[in-house]
């Protein structure tokens, strides 16, 4: 069995140093000798010693960056460097070459995105924490009402139960985004709020009435208002959904408020867990690339 293993190893070896060599002395003997390299290839051998050699000049793009105080690459180009790393190779050496580096360079971008993950979760952890007493404010119950505003108008009518534990004064915020129910698509969507003075602040377990107009797009998506039975808890009729949640309250110990960058960080974890994903179902060959004009 060893001397099998010897043996591939050895014909591994003389494989690997038979055959033309690219020469990386300057640019006119790499093709001179590419040319003669790829009279013994086939089309798509060919097409592989291409998308390595496209490999190696990013390789040498990301030693130089990596590195750039080593005497090695100073006042050298992409290029004067890639001729240098693949210099008396053969085509299985340059393409050996190429997959190695994709190979390495898959296995730090996995170790970064781990790192990089592993901060923005506790990052989101940290910002949640924010919210949670924002959380306990409770959206409990919409209705849709009439009242006048210029006119007999649809009001949206939003109660909010206070299980913060705590009074809210002062100012405060509501998000509110309306969609389509039948389609998912967000028709209006609005930051909407004002101040409680002391006297007339939610207590704890208080239930809060916010009592406006409805947001002008979503009176605009439907033609059934005129006709419509005040109050109604059925918004499907008019081919609503609302959605709506405090982004700032206000307590006498301080001021409660929803971290702006909340959802941008929950999306952006989403894609890096994503392209984890895809790069683990990579092998990192030549094979995996598409060769680009």
């Amino acid at each position: 069995m060893k001397n099998n293993i010897l043996i591939l190893f050895i014909s591994t070896i003389l494989l690997s140093s038979c055959g033309p060599k690219i020469s990386g002395k300057d640019e006119a003997s790499f093709k001179s000798s590419k040319a003669k390299m790829e009279e013994k290839l086939s089309k798509a051998e060919k097409e592989n010693l291409e998308k390595a050699l496209r490999i190696v000049v990013l390789k040498a793009m990301k030693e130089k960056w990596n590195h750039s105080t080593d005497e090695r690459y100073k006042g050298k180009s992409f290029d004067a460097i890639s001729l240098k790393m693949i210099d008396g190779k053969t085509y299985s050496g340059i393409v050996k070459f190429a997959e190695d580096f994709l190979k390495e360079d898959k296995e730090e971008k996995i170790t970064n995105g781990k790192k990089e993950l592993d901060s923005l979760n506790k990052e989101l952890i940290q910002l949640k924490a924010k919210t949670k007493d924002l959380d306990k404010f409770k959206l409990t119950k919409i209705s849709i009402s009439e009242d006048d505003f210029f006119g007999p108008t649809p009001f949206l009518d939003l109660t909010f139960l206070n299980q913060t534990g705590r009074k809210i004064i002062g100012d405060y915020m509501y998000q509110i985004d309306i969609y389509s129910k039948a389609t998912g698509k967000l028709i209006a969507s609005q930051q909407q709020g004002g101040g409680f003075n002391e006297g007339a602040g939610v207590n704890p377990n208080e239930e809060d009435l916010y009592h406006q107009p409805l947001l002008s797009e979503a009176i605009a998506h439907s033609t059934l208002w005129k006709s419509a039975k005040y109050p109604t808890t059925d918004l499907s009729k008019f081919d609503l959904v609302v959605k709506a949640y405090p982004v700032k309250l206000t307590t006498k110990e301080g001021t409660l408020e929803r971290p702006k960058n909340l959802a941008d960080l929950e999306k952006e974890i989403k894609e890096l867990n994503q392209q984890l994903i895809e790069l683990n179902k990579t092998e990192g060959t030549l094979d995996e690339l598409e060769l680009t004009p």
